[in-house]
């Protein structure tokens, strides 16, 4: 049974959606992974859309579907102060084993201090997609490469 977060919470819709975030980045941990660079720490992982709750979903655009899944990717800026959110420039793509390439838009979302982009794409059952995906924070000096794969199953 998929994780969902009900509308009848008393807690804010959009607040329900970075609990969501979190809950789904630690347990998709197959999924989820990190690396830094620079002063920058990269959270990315890739998500089955009908882990979303429809109302969710619909707020942020996001198509639900058995075959259709999306990234989410962060960029915190870590000194020794902290950390805090930044914005950059995202791009990138996937690939299956056939060697069917496609290019994933990505969307900015901004929620309080919270930055993270989302990108959707569509996936059939048990394939095995490596995602080839740029990233350039702050918008300023230069990008950084991130590939993984990871096997994507209909829900």
């Amino acid at each position: 049974m998929p994780f969902t977060i009900s509308r009848d919470s008393n807690m804010p819709v959009n607040k329900q959606f970075l609990v969501f975030s979190i809950v789904v980045f630690f347990m998709v941990s197959a999924q989820a992974a990190s690396e830094s660079f620079d002063d920058y720490m990269v959270y990315y992982q890739a998500v089955n859309s009908t882990f979303l709750d429809a109302d969710i979903a619909e707020q942020y655009g996001i198509i639900r579907s058995d075959r259709r899944a999306f990234l989410n990717i962060s960029i915190v800026k870590q000194d020794q102060d902290g950390s805090e959110p930044v914005t950059a420039v995202i791009s990138g793509g996937k690939r299956n084993l056939l060697g069917q390439t496609s290019n994933i838009e990505f969307r900015e979302i901004q929620e309080g201090n919270a930055i993270y982009y989302i990108g959707e794409f569509e996936f059939s059952n048990a394939e095995r997609v490596r995602f080839n995906i740029t990233v350039r924070p702050e918008m300023a000096g230069p990008s950084h490469k991130i590939s993984w794969e990871t096997q994507m199953y209909n829900n």
